[in-house]
């Protein structure tokens, strides 16, 4: 029996009640037909009330037909509940149970509260980033004026990473050498045990390399062989920098600085220096303000999907199908608080700010929408390979296991056969006489004992 139309785009989920038991259906034709094919192969009598039925049956139907067929079926012959463990083997169950697993979960009216919720938070941290920012500048402030801060600045003066003289002075001394680059921790760490100064310029097209051993005064830098101790200097000098409001550079900012084109240079020393002291591109607006409002949105849709998941299983822990719609819930929050940021640094750079605009991308959210992208498209083909395999895979594996005797002698009667002979007319399948030469790949000859009987 077959339905009409190989989509069966009328039907709600793939595996449903109705689905379970139009397979139960099927495989019970299925054993009938095997059941025929290997009397008439061993010369035994061949059930004619199983062959009358499977040559009858109904062709052409849509699947709701074949559905409500085989439900009619079912209370005339009285063939009870269908489950799909009577159907299966254990092998087919644990893999229909790993594709189960696998499968897209859909949104809820609860998720799509939470995504609300949590991407109307980041939206609002980025539309007001100038006066988060100057929020966490002011607890900033205040570590500066603690003991421990205050210890290690005087610890760390005279470091060669401090040095400030022609080419590398001003405000933003810090982004025109490696020394405060987070990226570039063991340039800093080598200027700070060799004791000396290195820094980088261009004139006339031609890059200079500047080396420097003394401060401005004459007085010699501070210098900590030692790898641990220069280590420990290093990590103090930039604590003590981090809550002052120019902070420091973004990790490997300053190679921009270091770049042949003039207009990269230039981008990289105004983006980082503002037009107001502590205003422009650096660690503290760059990444920590940011990264409060991504906090906050993985917090809240974080807890919200593994609460779902200790509800309904007992444990925090999210199967393979929850935690793809975490991720892409986790995505559409995200995705709303990037919009804002691109929005606000385009009207802001339109506005006249320039370079300066840079300062209002959410760089953390930015990364993070990328990382999320790339995880959901990486889910969607894992769905996509957990699907069903083709026919042709399946008579591929199949054809595997066959020995050689068996392969000759199955291709030998396929190509063989000459017409329909009376094993041939009792196995049509669903009404149709199958073409001389053709197999039909339903039909498990081997379980029947075939062609072993014929060797």
């Amino acid at each position: 029996m077959s339905a009409k139309g190989g989509n069966s785009s009328d039907r709600v989920s793939p595996i449903d009640d109705d689905y379970v038991g139009n397979l139960d259906a099927l495989t019970r034709d299925l054993d009938a037909i095997e059941s025929i094919a290997a009397s008439a192969l061993s010369d035994k009598q061949i059930d004619h009330t199983a062959t009358q039925r499977v040559v009858s049956t109904s062709t052409g139907l849509t699947y709701s037909e074949l559905t409500a067929h085989h439900r009619q079926r079912r209370e005339v012959e009285g063939w009870g509940e269908a489950d799909i463990a009577d159907i299966l083997d254990p092998i087919a169950l644990h893999q229909l149970d790993g594709w189960r697993a696998a499968q897209r979960v859909p949104w809820e009216r609860g998720d799509l509260v939470v995504v609300g919720v949590s991407g109307l938070i980041g939206a609002l941290g980025n539309l007001y980033d100038s006066q988060v920012d100057a929020a966490v500048l002011s607890g900033l402030s205040l570590l500066k004026k603690t003991d421990l801060l205050r210890r290690w600045e005087r610890q760390t003066a005279r470091l060669p990473i401090d040095y400030t003289g022609p080419k590398f002075g001003g405000p933003a001394h810090r982004v025109r050498s490696a020394g405060h680059d987070i990226g570039r921790f063991f340039a800093a760490l080598n200027q700070i045990r060799t004791g000396t100064f290195e820094g980088t310029w261009w004139e006339d097209g031609q890059r200079m390399v500047e080396k420097v051993a003394t401060t401005r005064s004459g007085l010699p830098f501070a210098q900590a062989p030692e790898r641990h101790l220069a280590v420990a200097l290093l990590l103090k000098h930039w604590a003590a920098d981090f809550v002052t409001p120019m902070n420091l550079p973004l990790a490997g900012w300053t190679l921009l600085g270091e770049m042949s084109n003039p207009d990269l240079r230039k981008f990289a020393n105004d983006a980082y220096a503002g037009t107001n002291s502590g205003d422009g591109l650096n660690l503290r607006s760059g990444m920590l303000t940011p990264g409060l409002g991504m906090l906050a949105t993985e917090v809240v849709i974080r807890t919200h999907t593994h609460l779902g998941a200790y509800r309904c299983t007992g444990s925090a822990r999210l199967a393979t199908s929850a935690a793809a719609k975490h991720t892409e819930m986790l995505l559409a929050a995200h995705a709303a608080a990037g919009a804002i940021s691109l929005s606000k640094t385009t009207a802001a750079a339109i506005a006249g700010e320039t370079v300066v605009a840079a300062r209002h991308l959410n760089i953390p959210v930015l990364m993070r929408i990328g990382m999320l992208a790339l995880k959901v498209r990486s889910d969607a083909a894992a769905r996509a390979e957990a699907g069903a395999p083709s026919w042709e895979q399946l008579l591929a594996d199949e054809a595997a296991t066959w020995t050689l005797p068996e392969a000759l002698t199955i291709a030998d009667l396929l190509a063989n056969s000459v017409g329909p002979s009376a094993a041939d007319e009792s196995v049509e399948v669903y009404g149709q006489a199958r073409p001389s030469g053709q197999h039909d790949p339903g039909v498990d000859l081997r379980s029947a004992g075939w062609p072993r009987p014929i060797l």
